[in-house]
């Protein structure tokens, strides 16, 4: 894909390249621009465009497919595995800092409880 591209980037740079080309398109969109194009077919192409007042460069272009629905499945599963463990992480370390709050100091721990939603309010929008 390097040559393919004419990359001047080692490939181990290319994902700081892409990082970096979509900040400057987010810091300054009258000069950089990313174009999304996806076809019906499933194909789709990135392009990365710099304004140079007087002309458009094409910085980059990065070609999609679709990928099959097996495998967007197993990213899922995984990304929302690890969400809810990082939740159950979370809600343990709250749970502890809450019991040692209680010790040391229960009128903090009201304070908070009054700021802070009920957890039953907030358990409404989470499903297991």
């Amino acid at each position: 894909m390097q040559e393919q591209q004419k990359l001047m980037v080692d490939f181990t740079d290319y994902a700081n390249v892409l990082i970096r080309m979509l900040n400057n398109c987010i810091k300054e969109p009258h000069n950089h621009l990313a174009v999304y194009l996806m076809q019906a077919d499933g194909r789709a192409r990135l392009d990365f465009i710099q304004n140079m007042e007087y002309k458009f460069i094409e910085l980059l272009s990065v070609d999609f497919m679709r990928a099959s629905e097996d495998t967007i499945r197993q990213h899922i599963t995984f990304r929302y595995t690890s969400m809810k463990s990082r939740l159950q992480v979370l809600q343990t370390r709250l749970h502890e800092v809450n019991s040692i709050v209680k010790t040391k100091n229960p009128s903090l721990l009201l304070q908070l409880q009054k700021t802070v939603p009920s957890p039953s309010s907030r358990n409404r929008y989470l499903t297991h």
